[in-house]
């Protein structure tokens, strides 16, 4: 739901915000407070019409998300919003006498400037989205509900240590984010690359899952505490992970399978993230049209899927992809862990 829209005019700024967004304690309060790893200085918006200036005084009016200064820097009230619809982005509002009316200081993880194709005197559209009214929220499990990724990752590299191969959690993340063939990443040597040494490296990295399963897989924190409050307040649950399921037994065993009422896999749709198909199908079942409902992810493919159902794409950086994949790939907000969630699935 777009609670506001302005425009605003590209402008050059005085160079100085990029030492600042890359202070420690600025970096960090971005990631924790929006999920975003700032992007190296701000983009900077001059509000020529009337129209775009009323909107932004009546915006400042309303208390923001406050960023605490550190030292002799200021506070700052901050705005989520959506840039050209395509980018999460913050305004930051810093609390000095005279800030000029007319000025829109913008954060992202990403340079807004190459992303969007911009340069001096263009215009952007600035949307402030203050939440839906949700009835439904979807999540994907690996990386969102569970800890799972790095589990993949130590049972893959058990496999593929027996042919002398290595597997970085890069390479996962790459695999999960760009839908790259992953044993290809991992098999560098030719007399290794063909169909039968994958197979057999996918065979026995399952072989492998269950040990790991048990020794390093959980609950990712404050899930438990995220699913009681969504369901206190009336929102219904559901799943639909690009899995078959693997990890599901962390959350069968906490007794958390019983709050989704809807749980697909893999195996219950044709295609795959970030096709929307899965998402659709499981909203088709719960009678909930996308715009009343969020899609939860961790990876660029969620945030696809979530987008072109049309739900709210959230982005957790709880698992494969990082603020700035996840910026690019579609999400509407990100959030670091579930115990920011909250705030961006029932805002007050």
């Amino acid at each position: 739901m777009v609670d506001w829209e302005f425009r605003g005019r590209l402008t050059a700024g005085v160079g100085e915000a990029q030492g600042f967004t890359q202070l420690p304690w600025v970096r960090n309060a971005f990631v924790d407070l929006f999920g975003i790893d700032p992007w190296p200085g701000t983009l900077n918006l001059q509000l020529d019409s009337p129209a775009a200036k009323a909107t932004w005084a009546t915006v400042r009016l309303r208390p923001g998300v406050v960023m605490a200064g550190e030292g002799h820097a200021c506070d700052a009230q901050c705005y989520p919003v959506r840039l050209n619809d395509r980018v999460p982005a913050v305004i930051v509002l810093p609390e000095v006498p005279g800030y000029p009316p007319d000025k829109v200081e913008l954060v992202a993880a990403v340079p807004l400037r190459q992303q969007l194709g911009l340069v001096d005197a263009d215009e952007l559209s600035v949307v402030g989205d203050q939440g839906r009214r949700l009835q439904a929220v979807l999540f994907d499990v690996d990386g969102t509900l569970v800890n799972s990724v790095d589990a993949y990752h130590i049972a893959a590299g058990r496999a593929a240590a027996v042919l002398g191969y290595t597997v970085t959690r890069d390479i996962v993340r790459a695999a999960l984010n760009d839908k790259k063939p992953f044993w290809e990443l991992v098999v560098t040597d030719l007399a290794h690359r063909n169909p039968r040494t994958y197979a057999q490296l996918r065979q026995d990295t399952m072989k492998h899952w269950e040990d790991v399963l048990q020794e390093h897989v959980r609950i990712l924190p404050d899930v438990v505490a995220s699913l009681d409050q969504l369901r206190a307040a009336g929102i219904r649950l559901g799943i639909y992970t690009g899995s078959r399921g693997e990890s599901f037994a962390p959350l069968q065993e906490a007794g958390l399978m019983e709050y989704f009422e809807v749980v697909l896999t893999a195996a219950d749709v044709r295609e795959d993230k970030p096709h929307p198909e899965g998402v659709l199908k499981c909203l088709q079942i719960m009678d909930i049209e996308p715009g009343a409902a969020a899609y939860v992810g961790d990876t660029a493919p969620d945030m696809g899927a979530g987008q072109r159902a049309g739900t709210l794409a959230v982005g957790l950086l709880t698992g494969a992809g990082d603020s700035a994949q996840l910026s690019v790939a579609g999400a509407h907000r990100l959030v670091p862990d579930h115990r920011r969630l909250i705030d961006v699935l029932l805002p007050d």
